[in-house]
């Protein structure tokens, strides 16, 4: 969902959530992938279950297109976004960081979430992608133009 409406506002705001969130997926796989691998000793069945829970997020994507129209409100985006970025931070703050104090120590992960932060905020003003326009099919048949000027 909070790539689409990033992208809604955005060329630079959906690719920079899309980039973050595929980073993310990263791990999200292995943590699905490991107990089932060692659960059932087999590959093809760990390689099965991570994939299938990857596919959420585009299926996520296609519903919130039919969900919302292209032409949102920017304070109804604004809000949206907002919600699902508090949504996010409430779960790595009360559910995932008492679960690193516990495996990593509290300065390892205090150290770790900063510079996670600090990776994500640098990334945001470093990468300036190149393209001057991108066209977004979606399967109602409209079309969503995204234009980034040239600088």
């Amino acid at each position: 969902m909070a790539v689409f409406l990033g992208s809604i506002k955005g060329l630079r705001v959906g690719l920079n959530l899309a980039l973050a969130i595929a980073l993310h997926n990263i791990p999200e796989g292995v943590a699905v992938a490991l107990p089932v691998y060692f659960a059932t000793e087999s590959k093809w069945q760990a390689f099965k279950l991570a994939s299938l829970s990857g596919f959420a997020e585009p299926l996520g994507v296609i519903i919130v297109a039919y969900l919302f129209p292209s032409s949102l409100d920017p304070e109804i985006l604004e809000g949206l976004l907002g919600s699902v970025g508090g949504v996010m931070a409430f779960l790595i703050l009360h559910e995932m960081l008492p679960l690193a104090f516990d495996y990593a120590g509290q300065k390892q992960s205090v150290k770790a979430v900063f510079f996670g932060m600090a990776f994500m905020s640098a990334r945001f003003d470093a990468f300036e992608l190149p393209i001057s326009c991108l066209r977004y099919q979606l399967a109602s048949g409209h079309e969503l133009v995204a234009v980034k000027e040239q600088s």
